[in-house]
């Protein structure tokens, strides 16, 4: 989805906009999959268009990813790092988003 600039005068392109948002675009600006890291309670997840503030949405996509409990522990430049429990399974995998603060 693009959004039109703050100082945009072309009402078509707020129409879109809107129209984009109503079908349910989104203004990610990346997406990508992880798996937690097994034996320990911290993963650091690489994403280029990763900084400070940045908010990462994952869901998970695998029977035990959705058992997992994460949390966000902090957004870096490109990169974030996931607080999780401890689990012996290999295969908890999660798609995410990255958005904008």
């Amino acid at each position: 989805m693009n959004v039109p600039g703050r100082n945009e005068k072309d009402l078509s392109l707020f129409s879109r906009a809107i129209d984009d948002l109503a079908r349910g675009a989104t203004n990610a600006i990346a997406s990508s999959t992880f798996t937690l890291a097994n034996g320990v309670s911290r993963t650091t997840v690489p994403c280029e268009n990763c900084g400070p503030g940045a908010l990462p949405r994952w869901v998970p996509v695998t029977e035990s990813a959705s058992k997992a409990t994460v949390w966000l522990i902090s957004a870096d430049r490109r990169s974030f790092t996931v607080g999780h429990d401890l689990n012996p399974a290999t295969d908890r995998t999660f798609r995410f988003e990255m958005r904008r603060a």
